[in-house]
């Protein structure tokens, strides 16, 4: 195919768009999910396919592709051009003006993405990007936490994911995990009623999230354990709604091993009895 045409290839009408609503995309994460080197996967291409889809997306114009950091590998994300030709009506982000810690968290955000899909081929992604779209505005301009992302899987099931790198103070923590919990009808009792009386008014609520994923390195995850452990003592959230939440490893547990452990990690600070418990490689 010509470089100066405007046409989309097939393979590329299925692979590019899946990840267009993010923000951006390390090049390595994008080989890794999409470059089978001899493309023997539904709708994957071989990886000098997919070298050759980012050069020619960046000679039309419709993909920005820059090294962000020294002696890191490129980052890709869609230009205004782009943005224009696959139809989304997202603000242009200039990745090369961001953080280290914003590329960071978006590198977590993309790996914990891609990983999920890897590991459940049916499973809809909505990103950060999609929810912003949908975001509840209430009185006083408080907006209902917005997860990084949410993984629908093929049963139905609707997980809120958080890549969660840095610490939260304890307050801040405690109401991101009740919004996760219990959503906009913790919020509006929240704006109405105050924190305390909200707390209590909506014990029985739940979101639209039959569970929430946080991924975090080891200090974050007793942070958050420690958090949900909390709410669990003073008697503001049920045990039913601790177990909803999930905290993870980050960077990714992959062996059997490693999430053997990071299974009993979690049960134990649950205080689950983790030999009773059955381990799905599937939804986690």
């Amino acid at each position: 195919m010509h470089v100066s045409s405007l046409h989309i290839a097939s393979n590329e009408q299925e692979v590019l768009p899946q990840w267009t609503t993010t923000h951006s995309l390390h090049l390595p994460l994008l080989l890794g999910r999409y470059g089978d080197r001899r493309a023997t996967h539904d709708n994957w291409i071989s990886e000098s396919a997919a070298r050759d889809v980012v050069n020619r997306w960046e000679q039309e114009g419709w993909l920005c592709v820059a090294r962000l950091q020294v002696n890191t590998p490129f980052w890709v994300w869609l230009s205004r051009k782009g943005l224009r030709k696959m139809g989304l009506a997202y603000a242009y982000r200039d990745l090369e003006q961001s953080s280290v810690d914003d590329l960071e968290h978006l590198y977590a955000i993309n790996a914990i993405r891609l990983y999920t899909e890897m590991d459940e081929p049916g499973v809809h992604w909505i990103s950060e990007r999609e929810l912003l779209r949908g975001q509840v505005r209430l009185k006083g301009n408080l907006l209902l936490h917005r997860p990084d992302g949410v993984a629908v899987f093929p049963d139905g099931q609707t997980v809120a994911v958080e890549a969660e790198l840095s610490t939260k103070k304890p307050l801040a923590l405690a109401e991101i995990l009740l919004e996760l919990l219990r959503g906009e009808d913790y919020l509006c009792d929240k704006v109405k009623f105050g924190v305390p009386t909200a707390r209590t008014m909506s014990r029985w609520t739940q979101s639209r999230y039959d569970q929430i994923w946080y991924f975090a390195p080891k200090t974050i995850r007793t942070q958050i354990r420690r958090a949900r452990a909390r709410l669990v003592a003073d008697d503001v959230i049920r045990e039913e709604e601790a177990k909803r939440l999930y905290v993870y490893w980050y960077p990714l547990a992959t062996t059997e091993e490693e999430l053997a452990q990071e299974q009993q990690e979690d049960d134990e600070a649950l205080g689950l009895d983790h030999s009773s418990t059955v381990v799905s490689v599937s939804h986690r």
